[in-house]
């Protein structure tokens, strides 16, 4: 413990460096990826509703909430919002210092780069609750991140997230079976951090398993802690008896489950009796050199069905089938 608290120190002192050279130009497009990261734990709506709580729309509230997950420590969530930090008139010490200070800086492998990606969790850590608050008092800035919605493996929405409209948005909530979707969210231009926020929704834990593995990327997931189990997903190999059996499964379990919660069990546990299958969504973010690691690492015959699929739309989509 003494030992973690020397290094806390020695990351607070090095915080000028990241305030004097960062660069909060895309902050408040990206500020937004942090909000929805929190909220996904806590929401059983499609995700994208997330952006009409009021709580979103509010920009006092907006503010006091990040606020109060700083100051609970709850740091993770700040991490899908990038900082570029430029470093092109830092010395080589500095830089070492920087480096070995602060987790999961993605720096440039080009020597003439001038900006490594660090993320607002790196400042959230460092930075006292004024000096943090000063930086996140902003509006977040919905039209400058465009959404594309994948359903079935074809896009049925391309457009500003500011537009996205409802009738795309699932409906069917009575059908025991999810259906899955892929949203991606980016900035509407090009820019020097090309950071990527990508939700999985309605994949099962199965694949979500898999998914939090790639730790160069940033995950937020559905907690089934606090929203309730509501639906499956069928794998596509299952036959007409497969499905009929996995059915009578559900059943069984989802009884048990709403048995044990009504007994006064809470939901931590009487989901032990779930099945895997049980349909959960995921937001991740991170830098396409990241993606195109995952993509590179699951696009491939030997991985799992459900996350070989994810990662091939993700080719197509994102890097348009070329690498």
């Amino acid at each position: 413990m003494e030992d973690l608290k020397k290094f806390k120190e020695k990351q607070k002192k090095l915080k000028y460096f990241l305030l004097n050279n960062a660069d909060f130009s895309e902050l408040p497009a990206y500020i937004i990826f942090s909000y929805l990261g929190a909220r996904v734990c806590y929401s059983s709506s499609h995700p994208l509703f997330i952006f009409n709580e009021e709580k979103f729309r509010n920009p006092e509230k907006f503010k006091n909430f990040l606020i109060h997950l700083k100051r609970m420590k709850h740091y993770s969530i700040f991490a899908h919002t990038p900082i570029p930090v430029r470093i092109d008139k830092l010395g080589s010490e500095e830089k070492f210092l920087l480096a070995s200070m602060f987790f999961k800086v993605f720096w440039p492998v080009d020597e003439k780069s001038r900006y490594a990606i660090f993320n607002l969790r790196h400042l959230a850590e460092v930075l006292e609750n004024e000096e943090f608050e000063k930086i996140i008092s902003i509006d977040p800035y919905l039209k400058g991140i465009e959404v594309t919605v994948i359903k079935s493996g074809s896009v049925t929405f391309k457009g500003r997230l500011s537009k996205v409209l409802e009738n795309l948005l699932e409906k069917n909530k009575n059908d025991i079976f999810a259906k899955q979707e892929i949203i991606i969210l980016r900035k509407t231009n090009e820019n020097k951090i090309s950071w990527i926020g990508v939700i999985a929704h309605n994949f099962s834990r199965i694949f979500s398993h898999q998914f939090v593995r790639h730790t160069w990327l940033n995950f937020n997931q559905r907690s089934h802690r606090y929203t309730s189990v509501d639906r499956f997903v069928v794998p596509e190999v299952f036959n007409k008896d497969a499905v009929k059996r996995y059915c009578e499964i559900i059943k069984k379990c989802m009884n048990c489950y709403k048995e044990f919660f009504d007994k006064g069990i809470k939901r931590e546990w009487a989901r032990f009796v779930i099945p895997q299958g049980c349909a959960t969504t995921v937001f991740a973010t991170g830098p396409k050199m990241a993606w195109k690691d995952f993509v590179e690492k699951r696009n491939i015959p030997q991985a799992q069905g459900e996350i070989r699929n994810f990662a091939s739309i993700l080719q197509k989509i994102i890097f348009a089938n070329k690498f």
